[in-house]
């Protein structure tokens, strides 16, 4: 009976992990491919045990995924300002800093309030309260929640 290389079962996670990525939004299994493959060629240069194969792959999935995610994502999905008269498009998930908005629910820090921006209300938070129909300007994008500033 013969067994499979690990090297080459860490090659083909890796491999399906990436494939899931571009299925599945996120921009998380990218990294978790990057270090089953990390893993794979780790242990087809060194005979590792099953024990430092896992560790390896934990390791370096959370430092890919926290010193890379960031760095990749804005420079692969970079946002795109509006030019005027042009149409937001429907799926916008990133707030172009310096855009300006208007509240729609007064932001009462700590508290989040709402603004109207591309067509779409957004939770969001400011350093000072700021009333209900007053125009914004976007300081910067946190998941879904935009903090702004007063004009």
């Amino acid at each position: 009976m013969s067994f499979i290389d690990p090297a080459l079962w860490w090659l083909i996670i890796g491999v399906m992990l990436f494939f899931l990525e571009l299925a599945l939004p996120g921009f998380i299994l990218f990294f978790f491919g990057l270090a089953a493959v990390i893993t794979s060629f780790v242990s087809w240069l060194t005979p590792i045990s099953v024990a430092w194969q896992l560790g390896l792959f934990i390791v370096s999935s959370v430092v890919s995924l926290f010193s890379l995610r960031d760095v990749l994502q804005k420079k692969m999905f970079k946002p795109k300002a509006l030019e005027e008269g042009e149409e937001a498009d429907e799926d916008v998930m990133f707030a172009v800093a310096g855009e300006r908005a208007v509240v729609g629910v007064s932001i009462v820090p700590p508290a989040e309030g709402r603004i109207n921006y591309s067509g779409t209300s957004w939770r969001a938070t400011a350093d000072s309260e700021i009333e209900e129909g007053e125009i914004i300007a976007i300081v910067r994008q946190s998941d879904l929640v935009i903090h702004v500033e007063k004009i």
